[in-house]
């Protein structure tokens, strides 16, 4: 059965970026922000099963009756998760599609409380433009909709669910919800221990940077957990270190019921593709090694759906690494292709409303590449 896997906040988070913290020169790295790296959350995740069966990490491998269960490694064994993302007073919140800018409306408005002159935003939607020769040879770049002044991408903040709806649709939200109004980043100095001689260790200063929810927002991380008997849930609630450092978090297990509808149905020819969770695509941007260039487009196909890629809009690169408890030693670092990307798609033969809630790309089990469908 599909479950949802909410993580709420006990004490302050850190979830540290790829890079060490001697790499630059430097003692102080910045923090991942809300919602953390997908295995982060599978770590935690396993670990609390694990812990309810009573098995004895030392004695754990591939070869155990739990492994077939919740994997070893980089293998999940029956595990197949969906997100990370955030839940708001219970419901999912969505990255804002790189195609929603925010800029100044033109014209002067005052305050309805206050009566004094303030700057009102506005929103324009970025759509295929004509085609212009670049070196990518003769393609269709993005344009605004319309002219809006000061218009840029709109970064680290959220919409809710009948806003993402409405973007899907063609519109524009009503409002957004930025991290600002969610949480704050909390700058910490610490020292590195000699656990032997339980001193402290000479020149071995650090800064790190805590995330702390606002205590009035009901902030969690979600995690849509299935594959695996219904046993292996857990039925209460537990506590469980989470992310660096080992601080606290509270774990409660809810029946998922946070369903994204799609205004795409069969016979639209003109959609979009926007990413819910960041996806590994290798080395390329394209949605799969299915696609070709031919004309200026991009042709492919996606779980039988054949498309033609007109445009994209694709955010800047994330960069993850982590820890391998089994092998004790760091992961490589990959390239990720962030939430809210887009792909302009014409649709050549199929039914694109089965594209949405698939993944694309590596390790989907892991819940990278979740999808949505809009139209454009």
């Amino acid at each position: 059965m599909l479950k949802q896997w909410c993580f709420s906040q006990l004490d302050t988070w850190f979830f540290k970026e790829a890079r060490p913290f001697d790499s630059v020169g430097a003692t102080q790295l910045g923090t991942i922000l809300l919602p953390p790296p997908a295995r982060t959350i599978a770590g935690a995740i396993r670990t609390l099963i694990g812990e309810t069966q009573n098995v004895d990490w030392k004695e754990f491998n591939k070869n155990h009756k739990l492994a077939e269960e919740i994997g070893c490694s980089d293998n999940l064994g029956k595990l197949q998760l969906t997100g990370p993302y955030l839940l708001l007073d219970g419901e999912r919140l969505y990255p804002v599609p790189l195609i929603i800018l925010e800029g100044i409306k033109k014209g002067k408005f005052k305050s309805k409380k206050t009566g004094k002159q303030i700057e009102e935003k506005d929103f324009v939607c970025l759509r295929p433009g004509k085609s212009v020769e670049c070196d990518l040879g003769t393609v269709r770049l993005p344009e605004k909709a319309k002219k809006l002044e000061g218009a840029k991408p709109i970064e680290d903040a959220w919409l809710t669910k009948a806003n993402f709806e409405r973007v899907l649709n063609g519109e524009y939200p009503k409002n957004i919800i930025y991290n600002k109004n969610l949480f704050t980043i909390e700058n910490r100095v610490g020292i590195a221990l000699d656990t032997n001689a339980r001193i402290t260790k000479e020149h071995q200063l650090y800064q790190n940077q805590h995330i702390r929810i606002h205590h009035e927002k009901k902030l969690q991380i979600g995690m849509q957990v299935g594959g695996i008997e219904e046993n292996y849930h857990p039925n209460e609630r537990d506590l469980i270190n989470f992310g660096g450092e080992g601080r606290l978090a509270e774990v409660s297990i809810e029946i998922e019921n946070n369903k994204l509808e799609t205004p795409v149905v069969k016979g639209n020819k003109h959609i979009f593709l926007t990413l819910l969770t960041a996806a590994d695509l290798g080395n390329t941007w394209l949605p799969n090694k299915s696609f070709e260039q031919k004309d200026g487009f991009w042709q492919g196909e996606i779980k039988g759906v054949e498309l033609k890629i007109i445009s994209a809009v694709l955010g800047k690169s994330i960069r993850e690494g982590g820890w391998d408890l089994v092998k004790g030693k760091s992961r490589p670092v990959i390239s990720l292709v962030p939430t809210g990307s887009i792909w302009f798609c014409e649709v050549i033969k199929g039914d694109p409303k089965k594209l949405h809630g698939e993944k694309i790309g590596k390790d989907t089990e892991l819940g990278r590449g979740e999808l949505a469908v809009g139209k454009w």
